[in-house]
């Protein structure tokens, strides 16, 4: 067996989040360079994929294990809205029908980053977990039976298994970060349907978020074995005027050997000093040298 050395990385997204919190991501790494991750990556835009067969289950269902990659940002998920209320909107268009009060949330987000969840090593709640191999590519991989399917995820260890036969929900007054998934087969479309998510979560970095009465219906549409259409739904009657929807390529990784690796992520490790008092922390605020007058 191969000795592993443990890596740490200050992930620098934007330099508000060093200020207020920084998070040291940390990956117990093998000898092969983290570059090795890139098979995580999402492919770069081109040219829409052709159709083409499918692998499919022994029960004739279509085959999503593998490694995948989804072509989301990780910055702001209205860029890939492509509906509200139904009907399609413009590329100028796309934004997200707030109610009032997480309109002002939203507003305030670069204030708030206090609050942002991955900050604080939550799990990053659905349907964002998806499109974590942004960060330095991790990794993504679904594994699926003809009754589970299951999304193991690198980024602070996410999982998600999502039954296929329907089982009946869990008790409304239980809320987790990963939601209460429930899947099921329209024709060859795999539906999952999330209800019992926290309000903890946000819906991206930049600071889009929803109440603990989120619904969040995803589409995993073939188109060949290698290409899968992904669209979700955003109902949530507190945080939202009405539905909206985004959609984005789904590639599957070309590496059969392909697999997550160890993460761990370490709150507030090297910025204290800035986590005070005042933005929610603990820490008190250094004296300003430039205000004593002695």
């Amino acid at each position: 067996m191969t000795s592993r050395a443990v890596i740490g990385r200050v992930f620098r997204v934007r330099p508000v989040l060093r200020s207020v919190l920084g998070c040291v991501l940390v990956w117990a790494l093998g000898s092969a360079p983290a570059s090795a991750q890139s098979v995580f990556r999402a492919a770069p835009p081109g040219a829409p994929p052709e159709p083409g067969p499918i692998a499919r289950m022994p029960d004739g269902k279509p085959d999503l294990s593998g490694n995948w990659s989804i072509a989301v940002s990780i910055g702001d998920i209205s860029a890939h809205i492509v509906r509200v209320g139904g009907e399609p909107v413009a590329a100028d268009q796309r934004a997200i029908p707030y109610t009032p009060v997480y309109a002002q949330l939203r507003a305030e987000a670069e204030s708030r980053m206090y609050e942002e969840p991955e900050l604080h090593c939550y799990m990053s709640g659905v349907p964002s977990h998806l499109w974590r191999q942004a960060y330095s590519g991790a990794g993504l991989i679904i594994q699926q039976n003809e009754d589970y399917i299951v999304f193991l995820h690198e980024f602070q260890g996410s999982r998600r298994i999502a039954p296929l036969s329907g089982r009946e929900r869990i008790p409304d007054s239980i809320r987790l970060f990963m939601g209460d998934g429930v899947g099921r087969w329209e024709g060859d479309t795999l539906v999952i349907e999330t209800t019992n998510n926290t309000g903890i979560t946000w819906l991206d970095t930049g600071g889009n978020r929803h109440s603990d009465q989120l619904v969040v219906t995803e589409r995993f549409t073939p188109i060949n074995d290698d290409s899968y259409s992904y669209e979700a739904t955003f109902v949530d009657p507190e945080a939202y005027t009405a539905s909206w929807t985004i959609a984005a390529p789904m590639t599957r990784g070309s590496d059969p050997n392909a697999e997550i690796l160890e993460f761990a992520c370490i709150e507030g490790n090297t910025d204290h000093l800035h986590y005070t008092e005042e933005v929610g922390g603990s820490s008190v605020a250094a004296p300003n040298p430039a205000s004593d007058t002695r």
